[in-house]
């Protein structure tokens, strides 16, 4: 497990900077699909990652819950899941 704090706005509403997450870090696989840590080559993000079926490599969309940032596909080999995000607090 590991304890990551949020920064900025992608995951908004279902996450928002300041939040806190527990990581599962065994769970690195995004099937079921969820809401992964993912290092994106500048840093670690939030993002809620599904699979495409039939894919082949297997290609994955990444998803912002904010609408304002798109929503992309990457293959798996593309992408360093840190593991999936299992709860958050926040201050009320």
């Amino acid at each position: 497990m590991r304890l990551i704090l949020i920064d900025g706005d992608s995951m908004e509403p279902t996450l928002r900077s300041g939040d806190q997450v527990i990581v599962n870090v065994a769970r690195r696989s995004p099937s079921p699909p969820g809401i992964f840590i993912v290092f994106d080559g500048l840093g670690l993000v939030a993002k809620q990652i599904e699979v495409i079926a039939n894919s082949e490599p297997p290609r994955v969309h990444i998803i912002s819950t904010n609408r304002r940032n798109p929503t992309y596909e990457r293959t798996l080999d593309e992408i360093n899941i840190i593991g999936h995000v299992i709860w958050y607090g926040r201050r009320l």
